[in-house]
């Protein structure tokens, strides 16, 4: 009798790293391909410049809804680790992953918008619109000091 498995692909997945991992454990980029179906980084040598990008679409896709529906249905948070794969985090340290990425993520923000704030062609705006940008600029440093503080 022929296995029966669940579509979307993800679904599968969430019930068999359920069934085989826990707390702590590495969930390798390797089992994941193969529950996805995807042929493997390592082979993506092979395929062209559209196929590769494709893949990583189709590799994005899933990853992130196998990650939202554990944490979602399960609870289970996965923490990236670089070039090696996810791991599961354990309960006690979610709050502090969460606010690491938190903090990452909001450094980013910060820095990505102070800079398009700050380095704009300022000689080509109109009296107003340089009174605007000040303004806005004015805001975005009280927010990024409230911000500061409150994530500290």
């Amino acid at each position: 009798m022929a296995e029966v498995t669940k579509y979307p692909v993800h679904k599968q997945a969430v019930e068999d790293f359920l069934k085989e991992f826990k707390y702590g454990d590495l969930v390798g980029h390797d089992w994941l391909e193969a529950r996805f179906g995807m042929p493997s980084m390592s082979d993506s040598k092979a395929l062209t410049v559209e196929q590769f990008r494709d893949r990583q679409f189709e590799w994005l896709a899933n990853v992130e809804a196998f990650k939202a529906e554990l944490l979602r249905d399960h609870q289970v948070c996965l923490q990236s680790v670089r070039g090696r794969g996810y791991r599961w985090v354990p309960p006690h340290e979610q709050t502090g992953v969460a606010m690491d990425e938190l903090g990452r993520n909001v450094r980013k923000v910060f820095r990505s918008t102070g800079q398009k704030l700050r380095h704009l062609r300022i000689t080509e705006l109109t009296d107003e619109q340089r009174r605007d940008n000040l303004d806005q600029l004015a805001k975005f440093s009280a927010l990024r000091g409230m911000t500061r503080k409150a994530l500290t």
